[in-house]
């Protein structure tokens, strides 16, 4: 196989999955790869009082594409964003969307491993100005490639 053509698609899959709006990543990752996905919330607990980080699954079979850990604070949350995340099933991009807010991605750090082929993005999502979610992400990019191609 040529090299270069495999780096350009795993950069076009990585500048894709980059690029979706914040509340999308888990639909982009099916709409890459055609095929059904799973979001799994592995953990979510309060770390003190009113503050909590949540850690997420986005995957396909046994490959864990995206794997997000997310820190909250209840109090700077909506009660019906904060009763959709104590449920523990959906992503927070589906809660925010069900609510009708619409957020933004702010405070973006990337970096790109292309020994592991996996790229790790830090961000705040944030609503009208005051950050509501602080994610750190790891994707990885070989998963993606194969789920995409298998």
């Amino acid at each position: 196989m040529n090299y270069n053509i495999i780096t350009s698609q795993i950069d076009l899959l990585a500048k894709t999955l980059l690029d979706a709006p914040v509340g999308y990543v888990e639909q982009t990752v099916a709409e890459i790869i055609k095929k059904a996905i799973y979001l799994k919330v592995v953990e979510q607990n309060s770390i003190s009082g009113t503050k909590y980080v949540r850690k997420v699954i986005i995957g396909h079979d046994q490959f864990p594409i995206v794997s997000a850990i997310t820190k909250f604070d209840s109090q700077n949350l909506p009660e019906s964003v904060m009763s959709g995340l104590l449920e523990k099933k959906d992503s927070i991009g589906k809660i925010l969307r069900k609510n009708n807010i619409v957020a933004q991605r702010g405070s973006v750090v990337i970096n790109y491993d292309p020994e592991q082929k996996k790229i790790t993005r830090d961000y705040e999502i944030l609503y009208k100005n005051s950050v509501w979610f602080q994610v750190s992400e790891e994707i990885r990019l070989d998963f993606l490639s194969a789920c995409q191609y298998s």
